[in-house]
């Protein structure tokens, strides 16, 4: 017999004031059980509801940092505001590849079935690998070239992008297989998320950052560019075709039901994404293959051969012509989003709005390689602008996210979403 049990015997052999009495004594016990698991220490509610959205700030302060690195107009401190970036970039991503290590580590039933149960943490979860290749980039950029840095930072880089790509494949096939197992997500009554871009902008991601490590990592061998040249073209097409055939269905579905929320509006910048990624993927690639000489080092078969690629670099850039634009239409769409919610009052800030800055980042670097290629001046300051335009937007994402998190209303947020009784989904 529980004690429960025993109570309410003993109550009804006394009356019912007893029984009254006990009754009210377990819900008492109860509610103070509940009140403690509602209420967490700040770290608890840091690790307990760590999301992979916090590494958009690495992926955004690394693809401002690389912008930086290569704008067209340069002057004095800009490559020192491009290290800053590169250093914030580093900093939040080694934290929060502990917070999340840990929040697997110490909640590791709740956080894998929360994982794989929600469709918006699986289409974040390759974020984690994005910013990883952020750090990629910026090792064979900077540090390689760097007088103190050399050909053992080209061999970390080469190490780093291998790992990459395994990282990314498996994030690319962990995520949509769990689409495929567990979700209806094209069910009447739910919409497709503009997150689900992110994996087809993770693979171009992986191909953009493997012709940076093979053309421009320090002193760099042909044995070593050309595998990741060629893996890199094989990625870039997966990112095209995942790409168009992503947002071929969520522009139905923007046809078919109007805006997103007004809290969403934001994502429609994520249209941009596998388009400029792929776009500047593909003229660098053609660059490492050409200009720098890899295939005609290399010189074996056909195919990966000087002549080769002298052909493969002017279709590279044609190709980049075509996908830039229609990058060019979805940021211009995205826009008039934002502009549309703006007049009609609905515009506000949320924590999608990170979701402007690497998108369009993309477009941006498609549009400096080409100004590169073309040696054109309008390239060069439309690239300007929009460089200057994103870090507008990075430094109102870092005011609204610090005022949020100082409230209690973001990152660290002590009320426990998950306590009995309490409904709707945890803060991010």
């Amino acid at each position: 017999m529980t004690v429960e049990a025993a109570e309410e015997r003993v109550g009804k052999d006394n009356g019912p004031d007893l029984q009254s009495a006990n009754r009210t004594q377990r819900d008492l016990e109860r509610n103070d059980e509940n009140l403690d698991t509602a209420t967490r220490s700040a770290f608890r509610a840091l690790v307990e509801d760590f999301s992979p959205i916090w590494f958009t700030w690495c992926m955004n302060a690394g693809v401002i940092g690389v912008l930086l690195h290569q704008l067209p107009y340069q002057f004095s401190g800009l490559r020192v505001l491009s290290t800053v970036a590169f250093c914030v970039d580093l900093v939040l991503y080694i934290v929060f590849s502990v917070l999340y290590t840990l929040h697997f580590l110490i909640y590791r039933r709740q956080s894998y079935a929360e994982l794989t149960g929600s469709v918006i943490e699986l289409c974040l979860l390759p974020c984690w690998c994005i910013a990883w290749m952020t750090l990629t980039s910026f090792i064979s950029l900077t540090v390689s070239n760097a007088p103190w840095g050399g050909h053992a930072f080209t061999m970390l880089a080469v190490v780093m992008w291998w790992i990459a790509t395994a990282w990314m494949y498996g994030m690319l096939f962990f995520a949509f297989a769990t689409f495929i197992r567990q979700h209806t997500i094209v069910s009447p009554d739910q919409q497709l998320p503009a997150l689900i871009i992110i994996p087809a902008v993770g693979v171009s991601t992986l191909a953009l950052v493997g012709a940076v490590v093979s053309s421009d990592s320090h002193d760099i061998s042909a044995r070593l560019a050309v595998p990741i040249i060629i893996t890199s073209f094989c990625s870039v097409g997966i990112g095209i075709l995942l790409g168009f055939k992503l947002t071929t269905y969520l522009f139905h579905q923007l046809l078919a039901k109007g805006w997103p929320a007004p809290a969403n509006t934001p994502t429609l910048f994520m249209f941009i994404g596998p388009m400029g990624q792929s776009a500047a993927a593909l003229q660098m690639l053609g660059s490492a293959a050409n200009t720098h000489g890899a295939f005609g080092d290399y010189h074996r078969g056909l195919f990966l051969t000087g002549t080769a690629a002298s052909v493969l670099e002017v279709a590279c850039v044609l190709l980049a012509l075509f996908m830039t634009a229609l990058g060019a239409v979805w940021m211009v769409l995205a826009l008039i989003g934002m502009l549309d919610r703006a007049v009609h009052g609905q515009l506000m800030w949320t924590p999608t709005w990170n979701a402007i800055i690497f998108p369009t980042g993309t477009l941006v670097t498609s549009l400096l390689v080409l100004a590169q290629e073309m040696d054109s001046p309008f390239f060069r300051v439309v690239t300007t602008i929009i460089v200057v335009f994103l870090v507008i937007v990075f430094f109102i994402n870092l005011v609204f996210t610090l005022t949020r998190i100082w409230q209690g209303k973001l990152l660290i947020v002590k009320r426990n979403p998950r306590a009995p009784g309490k409904e709707g989904t945890k803060e991010k």
